[in-house]
């Protein structure tokens, strides 16, 4: 047997800090990438949604009527109207016949939410409205937002209700007080509605839905999450908001009843001005 022997160069100190200074370099590059894609690209790269919600005592009269939602612009975080705009010309492109706004217009701190008022007026929908909460981030300049809103031909819900005509059937729409800052209630939110009513619930915090479960409400409608605006493949969200830590992405079914509940990812960021594998959102719903 001949063994044939393989003469290597062991590599000197120079050789290995070159190439160590290489993977070095690389990886500052990847991270720099990353970095600038996460901020200026991904941000503003929006995503739509189509969701085929089943909502098990709708009435027949809105069957395939299209509720669009957004969240969470959280104005004055590295987010202006100016970047806000091309999102209303989005919505507007899917004919709505219903919108839902689930809170947070502004970043905590910016007290000029009325820049917003031409962008908001701009919303059309077909027969159905527009519908808006506060979130926590609008809750100490709450009295502005609701203006804002209103000034916009928003309704404005705070444990109340309200509904839809159609047909001569009903949808009603409800809505709760900010979870984390507010006195949210949802007794008071459905008060007067039979169990047989369908009524859709507007709460910006998600993590609510096992609350609102036991309540007659036919589907929940969320955002605040912001979906973890930093998502890793086989690990999912990074970023946890409080109220939103069970709840972060998408649609679920909670409680008993298998209410639908959808966690909307927004529109702005929050705490760190960057998305990856998180892309801004807008949801479309096809009622069924």
């Amino acid at each position: 047997m001949t063994k044939m022997i393989m003469n290597q160069k062991p590599i000197n100190r120079r050789s290995f800090l070159k190439k160590t200074g290489k993977i070095y370099l690389g990886l500052i590059a990847a991270g720099m990438l990353t970095g600038t894609y996460s901020y200026k690209i991904e941000r503003f790269c929006y995503q739509i949604k189509e969701v085929r919600l089943k909502v098990s005592n709708l009435p027949s009269a809105f069957k395939d009527w299209k509720i669009v939602q957004f969240s969470d612009i959280h104005l004055g975080f590295h987010y202006g109207v100016e970047d806000l705009n091309p999102v209303i010309k989005m919505i507007n492109s899917l004919m709505p016949d219903i919108i839902f706004f689930t809170g947070d217009l502004i970043q905590i701190g910016n007290n000029n939410p009325e820049v917003s008022i031409p962008l908001l007026q701009e919303l059309k929908t077909q027969r159905g409205g527009k519908w808006a909460i506060i979130g926590n981030h609008d809750f100490y300049t709450k009295d502005q937002i609701t203006q804002v809103f209103e000034s916009a031909q928003f309704k404005m819900l705070k444990n109340s209700h309200d509904f839809i005509e159609y047909n001569q059937q009903k949808l009603y729409i409800a809505g709760i007080d900010d979870v984390m800052y507010g006195e949210p209630n949802i007794g008071k939110a459905v008060e007067g509605l039979r169990d047989d009513d369908c009524v859709l619930l507007l709460a910006h915090e998600p993590d609510i839905a096992d609350e609102s479960s036991n309540y007659p409400i036919s589907a929940q409608f969320s955002g605040h999450s912001h979906g973890g605006q930093v998502r890793l493949p086989l690990y999912g969200p990074i970023i946890r908001q409080v109220l939103a830590k069970k709840y972060t992405d998408g649609l679920y079914h909670v409680g008993e009843n298998n209410m639908p509940l959808y966690v909307n990812r927004g529109i702005g960021t929050t705490n760190l001005a960057i998305r990856f594998l998180c892309r801004p959102e807008i949801t479309v719903f096809h009622l069924s």
